[in-house]
């Protein structure tokens, strides 16, 4: 037991000796840590900014990160299947719509066309041949017109010779036998007068069946023709053309591999023009419109420009509860790309004379916004409504009036009832004559600047911490004003924590 009594006692010797060297060496070799940097005691004042709630105009916008998207992009697909034998663009060259891009193997298609010209050529010599038989059927009408004259001719003397024979018997002049035969040759003849007019209505027919047929065969012309002129245009589909004016983005395919309709080989965007869009919250769609300005700041220092609203898509996602807003603007020089990140400032409208503050005044906390407002020296926080808001003011509704004056920067640490000094002036917020309170050192030049860590919220000087609760840097890196140390300390302006 003594052993181990023992050996404690030397473990803590040891750490003792080691405890001692290091602040012998390296904490008394560092400049006095300032305890008056933004720690404050129970008499002292916070380091702050503070601007008055003015009263003017306002003009509301909001900020979005947006992309960058083609104006068109189409995807150029094959009309028939085919072996590429050539491509003759890449991805940045400009083409025109309907510049050949790319070219199939046409020697099925090429036979296609000479098949269809040989069928056409069969059907024309056909028609040929109807035409010939209706010639020929008209001849035939006007032969059997003639044969018909003849026979009238024939028959009507053949009637005046049986009419004579007639007289003649009645007269006993003839005899009954010649007149029989008489009145025989004129049936005969009225006969063949008969005949020769249904050869004509025959070959009438004949003459309106040939032209029928003509008529079919000129339609079977023009199928074959037709036929003709759709393999010479399926033969041009191996000619793929450009459907839209733009730039090759992508080749999806090479030479030589078999491709089908319903498969890409290329892809064109049309960049002469541009649509920027923004997903915005459907909370900031009310106050934006069609013709509506938009800041646009391009990536990497490239700038700014003015566009307007040109679309806003009729739609919410119901799971991001945001919709898109475009605009559209041309791209001269090609200074905007497709997937380009942009950050778009929108106006959401316009107000005249009304309260504002600076937007660093403002505290958001849990949908609720305060501001710390100095009455006398001390700081109160307040609620208040806001309306428009921009990146310098944000619009006061309710809550303040004005000429008060708010805390613009410092105001992280506050607690209700704090003592106040303001940067400017280096005294408390009632007024001093430029002396901190309660003695406390002139406050640094870089409390309360922005992006200044939180003030302290006082502890008792009996308990020094190991290290500040917050520190405020001045200009050069140096301790901030707070609570007034014991002794004046020996770090400098340019000292580090």
């Amino acid at each position: 037991m003594k052993k181990m009594l023992g050996k404690g006692i030397a473990v803590l010797m040891v750490l003792a000796a080691g405890v001692w060297a290091y602040h012998a060496n390296v904490a008394a070799s560092r400049p006095a840590m300032d305890m008056s940097a933004r720690v404050t005691g129970a008499a002292s004042a916070f380091p702050v900014s503070l601007a008055p709630v003015e009263r003017g105009p306002i003009r509301g916008t909001v900020m979005y990160t947006g992309s960058v998207a083609a104006y068109t992009e189409e995807d150029v697909y094959p009309r028939v299947t085919g072996r590429i034998v050539e491509m003759r663009v890449y991805p940045g060259d400009r083409v025109q719509a309907g510049q050949v891009v790319a070219r199939l193997d046409d020697v099925e298609l090429a036979s296609r066309v000479q098949e269809a010209e040989a069928m056409a050529a069969t059907t024309q010599a056909n028609r040929s041949q109807t035409e010939a038989d209706v010639a020929a059927a008209r001849y035939g009408v006007i032969q059997t017109e003639k044969e018909l004259a003849t026979a009238e001719a024939e028959a009507g003397y053949q009637t005046s010779v049986a009419a004579r024979d007639e007289q003649l018997l009645s007269k006993g002049a003839i005899s009954r036998q010649e007149a029989e035969s008489s009145r025989a040759q004129a049936a005969a003849a009225q006969a063949r007068v008969a005949a020769a007019r249904a050869r004509i209505d025959q070959a009438k027919a004949l003459e309106a069946s040939a032209l029928r047929k003509v008529d079919a065969a000129d339609a079977i012309v023009t199928q074959g023709q037709a036929q003709v002129k759709t393999a010479q245009v399926v033969r041009d589909y191996v000619n793929i053309r450009a459907t839209t004016s733009g730039y090759v983005v992508k080749r999806f395919v090479a030479p030589g591999v078999l491709v089908q309709p319903g498969l890409p080989v290329l892809r064109i965007s049309q960049t002469d023009k541009v649509r920027l869009q923004a997903n915005v919250g459907e909370k900031d769609l009310p106050g934006i419109r069609v013709g509506s300005p938009v800041t646009v700041s391009m990536t990497g220092n490239a700038g700014t420009f003015t566009a307007r609203v040109t679309s806003v898509f009729p739609f919410i996602d119901p799971g991001a509860r945001t919709a898109v807003v475009e605009a559209v603007v041309p791209n001269d020089g090609r200074r905007l790309f497709p997937g380009q990140y942009v950050q778009m400032q929108f106006v959401t409208g316009e107000r005249a004379e009304v309260l504002s503050v600076p937007r660093e005044a403002v505290v958001r906390m849990g949908g609720a916004a305060s501001v710390w407002v100095v009455n006398g020296e001390r700081g109160e926080r307040r609620e208040v409504t806001t309306g428009f808001e921009n990146a310098e003011r944000v619009e006061v509704l309710s809550g303040l009036s004005e000429g008060e004056r708010v805390v613009r920067r410092g105001h992280d640490g506050l607690y209700v009832g704090a003592r106040v000094a303001d940067v400017a002036t280096a005294a408390p917020a009632g007024g001093h004559g430029g002396h901190s309170a309660a003695g406390a050192p002139p406050v640094p030049p870089g409390a309360g600047r922005p992006g200044s860590p939180a003030t302290a919220a006082p502890s008792p000087p009996a308990r020094p911490p190991s290290r500040p609760a917050a520190l405020a840097p001045s200009d050069h890196g140096g301790h901030g004003a707070a609570a007034t140390p014991p002794a004046p300390t020996t770090g400098g302006a340019h000292g580090s924590h």
